[in-house]
């Protein structure tokens, strides 16, 4: 055999090591994909091994439809690869893998801004092999006993940990909803979903707000509202002061120092806004993993669903929106935080008798529905207390909870206060 490079060389020797210690192909995560030149040689040997068949030249090779015996022979007796480097050797393989991914990505970029292309589709394609290398990260998803039980018992210790709290989420100081959902859950995606006039903006950013007094890093994309337009409407929770006085001039001297001391604790908040009104999934994904790499972030409310655009769209508003549903909740896993869509309902509530809303009234809202952690729907009858609906949740209850609405602050909170 002729001598191979080094990055080949170890592939070879990955071969070798397997046909002296087959048993070594169950220790490690090994994919074929990520070898160069013997990627069917691998693919060969994982079959073997899942078909409940000892891996060695003979097995291989029929696998191999009785090809490569030669090959595998050499391999075998020109190996001199010590076994208990093959972890290493896994190693520099799946590196050099992903590198090949990189060097190919930044050359398709090149190649695709020499031919013209939108610099933003020539970054998502950047973002969905930056993601992919993130998801290639197999050993982080499968876990022993041990291991399982051990991040289980951390867990517990933080939750009873944590000022004395039981909950096992972050308390967005709604303590109605809280003690129903157990707070928001990092890796989750919840959907809170309203009639236009409702208040669905208003909930996230009264969340928002909560958060933020409690120190948390939070991130809110408004897609609607310019970045003084929240901030107005923060600041309306903040003091008490109708948000209409803000828009109109029509403050009142008792107001200043009010707004003088809101505005300073506003200030001091670690809270980001992007309000780019026309925004990709991809966009928005690199927007948050940049606030993560820039002193991290906690929390996210994206205020829309349905004004958001999929990275390429397939002409179909349902599997449009099913495709950003599922980009919001790979978001929230992989940066291992709470993400929380607003999203319209349609008028199929306006229609009933009951004018409760249902998760049924989503819009588009099949993959939506199953890719949600939690599903909220705010409900404010013209005759009776504002309430929030737990239409879905995937750690514990459902329900319908009373709580309060302060229209000229748009705030929501408690019933009592």
């Amino acid at each position: 055999m002729k001598k191979l490079p080094p990055h080949l060389d170890t592939e070879g020797k990955i071969i070798g090591v397997l046909l002296m210690k087959p048993d070594l192909v169950l220790s490690l995560p090994l994919e074929a994909k990520w070898f160069e030149t013997t990627s069917h040689i691998i693919s060969a040997m994982l079959s073997v091994e899942g078909n409940g068949i000892s891996i060695d030249i003979f097995s291989v090779s029929k696998q191999l439809g009785g090809k490569y015996l030669n090959d595998l022979i050499e391999y075998q007796k020109n190996s001199f690869a010590n076994h208990n480097n093959y972890p290493i050797y896994v190693a520099d393989i799946k590196t050099e893998f992903e590198a090949r991914l990189v060097r190919k990505a930044i050359e398709d970029a090149k190649n695709a801004l020499d031919n013209k292309s939108k610099p933003a589709e020539v970054i998502n394609n950047l973002i969905d092999v930056s993601m992919q290398l993130s998801s290639n990260e197999a050993d982080n998803f499968t876990h022993t006993a041990v291991k399982a039980m051990s991040q289980f018992i951390d867990k517990l210790t933080e939750i009873y940990d944590t000022d004395g709290n039981s909950h096992a989420g972050i308390m967005t100081g709604i303590s109605s909803i809280d003690n129903v959902i157990g707070g928001i859950q990092k890796s989750d995606m919840t959907i809170v979903g309203a009639r236009p006039a409702v208040g669905k903006t208003a909930y996230g950013l009264s969340v928002l707000r909560n958060l933020a007094r409690q120190g948390k890093k939070v991130g809110f994309f408004s897609t609607e509202m310019a970045s003084d337009q929240v901030m107005a409407r923060l600041t309306s929770l903040e003091t008490g002061i109708p948000a209409v006085k803000f828009r109109t001039g029509a403050l009142i001297e008792e107001d200043f120092p009010k707004l003088t001391i809101a505005t300073n604790n506003i200030a001091k908040w670690d809270l980001r806004i992007c309000d780019k009104p026309v925004i990709t999934v991809g966009e928005l994904t690199m927007q948050a993993r940049a606030w993560m790499a820039d002193g991290g972030i906690d929390f996210i409310v994206v205020d829309y669903l349905t004004r958001l655009h999929p990275d390429k769209s397939r002409n179909n508003q349902t599997l449009d929106v099913g495709d950003i549903a599922t980009g919001l909740k790979n978001l929230a896993r992989m940066l291992h935080i709470p993400v929380m869509v607003l999203a319209q309902l349609n008028r199929q509530s306006e229609q009933r008798t009951d004018k409760r809303p249902m998760m049924a009234d989503l819009r588009d809202s099949g993959v939506v529905e199953q890719e949600a952690d939690q599903i909220l729907l705010l409900h404010r009858p013209d005759d009776g207390e504002p309430e929030i609906i737990v239409e879905k949740n995937r750690h514990g209850a459902t329900g319908a909870v009373r709580c309060s609405f302060e229209l000229e602050t748009m705030k929501w909170g408690n019933r009592n206060d």
